[in-house]
């Protein structure tokens, strides 16, 4: 599942986590579910994250020339 379907599972979720109508049991299983995709989300973007960082840095590494 992309990113982006996570966030809209997660978005459908809180939708029907804000529907006075759940029951307890019911509210909690969604909760739970949501709780770990959202994790999921995170630990997706952290690996972007440092793979964004470790281009970074290399392109940084590089020192300017002088032409003549």
């Amino acid at each position: 599942m992309s990113l982006e379907e996570k966030l809209k599972e997660i978005d459908e979720i809180c939708i029907k986590l804000e529907n006075a109508d759940l029951g307890l049991d019911e509210g909690v299983a969604l909760y739970e579910k949501g709780t770990k995709i959202a994790k999921e989300c995170l630990k997706e973007l952290n690996e972007v994250k440092g793979k964004v960082n470790v281009i970074k840095k290399e392109i940084d590494s590089y020192k300017e020339e002088d032409f003549d």
